[in-house]
């Protein structure tokens, strides 16, 4: 009898688990569509609806540093920065000063100092006391590492990207700017790649991911294995609001330098399209129609 029991406790024991699972892949693939979906309302250039869905993203999930990045992002691109602050001001008084609204507010700081850099060390200041009110709270060290790969000191941003990652593996917004580090200043495009991997992998629908990605390819050589990562890109960023049109050049520069001079043009006429003042593709595009006529040889323009 008392074996039964113990296989019957087991399989229930079993099935407990198993259903706490997945429930957790159903909350994350809902998290994760409603990001896609929120994204391709921002990237349409729908400002104001893509504040509202990444609002809701935010209420549901207040660790989500990159849904609140977006927020900001979107305001600063309706030109309401100063709405954008007052408003957060206004909440983190009525909320009463706890590391989650300290953390929002270092994050809003944060915004006004990319246009005021001397705010910058506000933000750091709220960050600051975010963590003395809850040294749990990843969103803060989070923020102290854009404030601190604002101002390009990189080892001090490299190590609060690194606390936040301890403290919420998910943070796509700390994985971002250490990939950065580590594939631009660092000069580690394997160590960039393994990072954007688990970006695209948790957020395929973020087109920054999806061009880190290729662009660390791109930086070990792994020309073709790039190219799909930056199409993506491009396609989730058609207007080029973020790295799309990086996306749509680096990919080009690849097609040169590989000799494949009629699809480079292509994907630089639609670069242009995207940024028709960019002299950069202009030369790009004389470079490639000057080799089309000359023998099938790859290319070495850098």
């Amino acid at each position: 009898m008392n074996l039964y029991k113990a296989i019957f406790t087991f399989i229930v024991v079993c099935g407990l688990a198993w259903s706490v699972q997945t429930a957790a892949y159903a909350d994350e693939n809902a998290g994760q569509e409603e990001m896609a979906q929120a994204l391709q309302t921002f990237y349409a250039g729908q400002w104001n609806d893509s504040i509202k869905q990444f609002e809701e993203i935010l209420a549901k999930d207040p660790k989500n540093t990159l849904a609140l990045a977006y927020i900001l992002d979107a305001y600063y691109r309706k030109k309401d920065v100063d709405g954008i602050v007052s408003q957060i001001e206004t909440e983190t008084a009525a909320a009463g000063e706890n590391g989650e609204s300290l953390s929002k507010l270092g994050m809003a700081y944060f915004l006004r100092g990319k246009l005021v850099p001397n705010v910058l060390d506000e933000a750091l200041t709220e960050f600051k006391s975010a963590v003395e009110n809850d040294p749990e709270i990843a969103m803060a060290y989070s923020g102290m590492g854009l404030v601190y790969f604002q101002k390009r000191m990189m080892p001090r941003a490299k190590g609060f990207f690194v606390r936040a990652l301890r403290l919420n593996p998910h943070d796509i917004m700390a994985m971002d700017r250490l990939g950065n580090i580590l594939l631009v200043d660092e000069k580690k495009p394997a160590e960039a790649k393994d990072i954007y991997q688990r970006i695209v992998e948790e957020l395929p629908a973020y087109p920054d991911g999806q061009y880190f990605m290729g662009s660390a390819l791109y930086d070990m050589g792994q020309y073709e294995e790039a190219i799909p990562y930056l199409k993506r890109s491009a396609e989730l960023d058609p207007n080029g609001y973020t790295q799309g049109f990086d996306a749509l050049t680096l990919c080009g520069d690849i097609y040169l330098k590989e000799g494949r001079f009629e699809e480079a043009l292509a994907i630089y006429e639609t670069a242009k399209k995207v940024r028709p003042e960019s002299t950069y593709v202009d030369y790009k595009m004389k470079l490639a129609r000057e080799k089309k006529t000359a023998p099938a040889t790859k290319v070495n323009d850098h």
